[in-house]
């Protein structure tokens, strides 16, 4: 397959094109290089070709240097930028990098446990008084959430198929401040359950999956029976 992939110089990116390139044909799109997802046109024309699309560009996670507009721009206006070009240059399936964050897992904020993919996004659970975070943790969940909704527009619609991967927390956040009640993910599983939407022959037009480590207090039994991830 000719397989596109955006953020391809990020932490998880460097790993996957190591990964897939091996059997694939692979397009990296990166603003390292120069190349930016809000540039439409230049997306576009990158992305002439190709079979399969893994979105992984983005503000990575919360960054107190960012504002709610700066996710909004790039992890939203971006992921819409990235649909539009999969459709226009007739991509068949998108993988988008989607975040543990959309059920509200970040420092500060109260998520709904056991985690499971029917559980309420964060803005429909979380109250006013129970938010103990920084503008960052909440603008970065809620990022996640509006790009899932703009994707749901093309997967629904049958324009392509679209496969959402909830990563939880990737590296090394064991310390106090990234004490999430053990939601880990490792760089390793990340990039397995992408190869595996990837390579997955079942016709798949909208679904999330939650992808974390084997752990406690997170169902990933969606993931291990749809796309068959087996967590390291």
């Amino acid at each position: 397959m000719k397989i596109f992939v955006t953020g391809a110089k990020g932490f998880v990116g460097t790993e996957l094109v190591k990964k897939i390139s091996k059997e694939n044909e692979v397009v990296t799109f990166d603003l390292e290089n120069g190349q930016n997802i809000l540039d439409f046109e230049q997306l576009k024309k990158s992305m002439m070709d190709c079979d399969v699309v893994v979105h992984l560009a983005a503000i990575k996670g919360p960054n107190e240097n960012k504002s709610f507009e700066d996710y909004f721009e790039l992890n939203d206006i971006g992921t819409l930028n990235v649909a539009k070009a999969c459709l226009e240059t007739g991509v068949k399936k998108l993988i988008y990098a989607s975040s543990t964050g959309y059920y509200g897992v970040e420092i500060g904020v109260p998520y709904q446990k056991p985690i499971e993919e029917n559980n309420l996004v964060v803005t429909q659970h979380v109250k006013v008084d129970e938010l103990n975070c920084r503008d960052c943790d909440l603008a970065y969940s809620t990022s996640k959430v509006i790009a899932e909704q703009i994707l749901a527009n093309y997967g629904l619609r049958k324009k392509f198929q679209v496969i959402i991967l909830r990563f939880g927390p990737i590296g090394d956040k064991t310390g106090t401040k990234w004490n999430l009640d053990g939601v880990t993910l490792k760089v390793e599983n990340a990039v397995q359950s992408i190869t595996k939407a990837v390579n997955n022959k079942n016709e798949v037009w909208y679904e999330a999956f939650t992808v974390t480590d084997n752990v406690d207090g997170v169902d990933i039994s969606k993931a291990e029976k749809i796309l068959d991830y087996k967590p390291e």
